[in-house]
């Protein structure tokens, strides 16, 4: 019983410890993916399988300007955790070497800093609290996306 203890707890420090030693970009990198899948997943679940639908379903929650509002709704509301807000503030005054195509230099900054969370909280395999963050992106991103 105390091994089972002790290497979920040695797993869980090395999973951390990976995530705090990798670049926001990277983080970001990640994020971009694990944020885009869960949306595409919830969108095939609750729209019909036409492609150009699931497609503009999920490129209103996928996009800068989007993900800038759910970042800002998260921070202004306490949602997330000190290390979560440290990899945010981190992402987003990262020096990244592209550029927006269609948003704010802001919101761009900001995406990459969700991106970012959801990056460090992806890795760090906390599972939990993943779906909880990926969920409050989505329940975030539609009411913010009708605005």
């Amino acid at each position: 019983m105390f091994d089972l203890f002790f290497d979920k707890m040695y797993n869980e420090y090395v999973e951390k410890t990976r995530a705090q030693r990798l670049t926001p970009v990277e983080l970001a990198f990640i994020g971009d993916a694990v944020h885009t899948l869960y949306v595409r997943e919830c969108v095939t679940e609750s729209t019909d399988s036409v492609v150009g639908t699931l497609h503009a379903a999920s490129s209103r929650l996928v996009n800068a300007k989007c993900q800038a509002a759910v970042l800002d709704e998260l921070v202004a509301n306490g949602m997330l955790t000190d290390d979560e807000a440290d990899v945010a503030r981190r992402a987003k005054n990262a020096h990244l070497h592209s550029r927006a195509k269609a948003a704010t230099p802001d919101d761009y900054h900001k995406a990459t800093a969700l991106e970012a969370v959801i990056g460090y909280v992806h890795v760090s395999g906390d599972t939990e609290r993943e779906r909880e963050l990926l969920k409050q992106c989505v329940d975030i991103g539609l009411r913010v996306g009708a605005r």
